[in-house]
C-alpha cells in the first residue's frame, strides 16, 4: 500500500468550552474524506444539542436556538 492508496479524514469540531470533566459538550461535529491528492470524497456535518447552554456563541456562531431540535450525542454517536 503507498501514500496513494490512502484516504484522509479530517475532522473539526464546536464545544461549549475545553473541560469535558467540567461539562463542556460538542455542540457541532464535522468531517471531510480526502483523497490522498487533498480532493474531497465525502462530508459529513451536523449539530448538536449538548443538553446544556451552548457556550461561547460569539466564538463558534451557534446559538441555543440552533440547537434546540438538534440530536443528542448519544443519538450521533449511536
Amino acid at each position: 500500500m503507498t501514500s496513494d492508496d490512502i484516504d484522509f479524514v479530517v475532522v473539526d469540531v464546536e464545544t461549549t468550552g475545553i473541560s469535558p470533566n467540567h461539562g463542556d459538550r460538542i455542540v457541532e461535529f464535522a468531517a471531510i474524506r480526502l483523497n490522498s491528492n487533498a480532493e474531497p470524497i465525502d462530508t459529513y456535518t451536523t449539530l448538536i444539542n449538548p443538553g446544556r447552554d451552548v457556550g461561547p456563541t460569539y466564538i463558534h456562531g451557534i446559538s441555543q436556538e440552533d440547537v434546540a431540535n438538534a440530536p443528542s450525542f448519544e443519538d450521533v454517536a449511536g
